[in-house]
């Protein structure tokens, strides 16, 4: 029982996170600047193959970004 609260503070934070990566995600899709775009140039070739895992696990045979070529 005391693990409960403990539990539900962790979902809570777990959604909390979530949100936000969707947000810095689709954030100049909605016409919203994205400050941590400039930060995030330099990761991006690391980020490629991670990416192609991730939308491959996904059910895309393709990259769903048109100007991202992975595959």
């Amino acid at each position: 029982m005391a693990l409960a609260g403990y539990q539900k503070r962790l979902r809570e934070q777990l959604m909390d996170l979530n949100d936000l990566f969707m947000l810095l995600c689709f954030m100049e899709l909605v016409g919203l600047p994205n400050p941590a775009t400039i930060y995030l140039m330099e990761i991006y070739p690391y980020f490629l193959e991670e990416f192609h895992l991730w939308h491959r696990r996904m059910g895309m045979d393709h990259s769903p970004l048109g100007a991202l070529p992975c595959c």
